[in-house]
Parts: structure tokens; C-alpha cells; sequence
């Protein structure tokens, strides 16, 4: 028989593991609910699994990969070229090979 000490003390433990799983699905409703209202893109729920260490490591990896892209720009080197440059250049460049159609010949 359990004494009064020991059923508060289980009552108490009961409690805190409901405590935490209301406060997960609090965060998954308001999750849904950022969703259904377009708060939440795609980058966001990205960051939200690969930050989330509950996540698997092979979910996270997966997340951060696709999010890379539009969290960090990729490096672009632009080249502005004037027309008599540009010219003289696609001159130089060895010329496209051509083609000769073939005849075919057909008497019906």
C-alpha cells in the first residue's frame, strides 16, 4: 500500500509528463496555426526542423541542405563587355561547324 508521501509523489511526476506534452502540442498548434495563416514559408519550416534537436540528425541534414541555398547567396561575378569588345571576341572564337543538308531523291 502506498502512503500519502508516494501518491503525491507520483501524482506530482504524472503531472510534469503532462505539462511537457501540453507544452509540445501547444508548439505544434501554433505551428499549424502560423501555417494556415502564410506566417510560415518553406525556408522557415526548413530552420524549424534543422534546428529542432529533436529532429533526426538525418532530417536536420536534409533541412539545412535545402535551406542553404536561401540563406547564403551563391557568389556571382558580373562582366560588363562593350559592344565593339564583345564583337571582336565572338569573331575570334572558332566558327560554328555547318552542316550541308543531304538530298534525297524519290520518285513515286
Amino acid at each position: 500500500m502506498e502512503s500519502p508521501q508516494q501518491k503525491l509523489d507520483r501524482f506530482e511526476c504524472v503531472i510534469k509528463l503532462q505539462m511537457t506534452e501540453i507544452d509540445k502540442l501547444r508548439a505544434e498548434v501554433q505551428r499549424l496555426v502560423d501555417w494556415i495563416m502564410g506566417d510560415t514559408d518553406a525556408l522557415t519550416t526548413l530552420q524549424s526542423v534543422y534546428q529542432n534537436p529533436a529532429s533526426s540528425e538525418a532530417n536536420r541534414v536534409k533541412a539545412a541542405g535545402a535551406a542553404i541555398a536561401y540563406e547564403r547567396p551563391k557568389l556571382t561575378v558580373q562582366l560588363r563587355v562593350g559592344p565593339a569588345v564583345l564583337g571582336e571576341r565572338l569573331d575570334q572564337a572558332r566558327p560554328m561547324k555547318t552542316i550541308e543538308p543531304k538530298v534525297i531523291d524519290h520518285q513515286a
